[in-house]
């Protein structure tokens, strides 16, 4: 959370949060004074258990949602494209550039295909019968990327990326078994790691989209 709103202005600003799920980036938001803030997700239950008013809260994909404001001046997908297809990950890009205000910013994360945290849970799925929790052990299809992957995809839809970030510096299976390890375990990595080293000890990154025309 941090990482995906450090150094954003959100004062009046419009915000539409795709796969808002209990509403955490809203809790975060409504401190701001003016925020217009919308959020959509697939899940019913878990819109439900979130604090966003009831008219700011849409359940169903962003492609199919009608919302009453047809431009925002930041869009948020976290922890929303490993599970999307490739064919959805292409049409919420292409939602992302037709809503996306001028001088609009996109905040998405992915998971980071060049990490260990990837490797290790490839080979742990391949041990799935032994494995009883955790996210590792679920049956649904998951999807990683490289930060040139995402260049290459938002560019076919005259975005680009101006800012990215590696984050959660953790590794499976530790990151479930001892959490609490886990996260100290990253902060420290996150402080300390060598710059070059960070794409493998990331298991995601951030990246902050725009349109091509706002370029400089």
């Amino acid at each position: 959370m941090s990482a995906a709103t450090d150094g954003l202005t959100f004062d009046h600003k419009s915000v539409l949060d795709v796969g808002a799920g209990t509403g955490p980036l809203y809790d975060e938001l409504i401190k701001h004074p003016g925020v217009d803030y919308y959020a959509c997700d697939i899940s019913a239950k878990m819109l439900s258990q979130s604090s966003i008013p009831a008219a700011r809260k849409f359940v169903g994909k962003v492609t199919d949602s009608e919302f009453p404001r047809d431009r925002f001046d930041y869009i948020f997908l976290l922890g929303v494209t490993t599970y999307q297809s490739p064919d959805e990950l292409d049409q919420t890009l292409a939602f992302i550039s037709a809503h996306l205000a001028p001088f609009g910013k996109a905040i998405l994360s992915f998971t980071n295909r060049a990490s260990l945290d990837h490797f290790f849970r490839g080979a742990l799925r391949l041990a799935k019968p032994m494995i009883s929790r955790g996210v590792i052990a679920q049956a649904f299809a998951t999807h990683a990327y490289s930060q040139d992957d995402v260049a290459e995809l938002i560019e076919d839809h005259d975005l680009y990326v101006a800012k990215s970030t590696y984050l959660n510096q953790t590794f499976s299976p530790f990151n479930t078994l001892l959490p609490r390890s886990s996260v100290s375990l990253a902060r420290w990595i996150g402080s300390n790691c060598p710059a070059a080293l960070l794409p493998v000890c990331s298991a995601d990154f951030i990246v902050f989209v725009e349109h091509a025309s706002s370029r400089v």
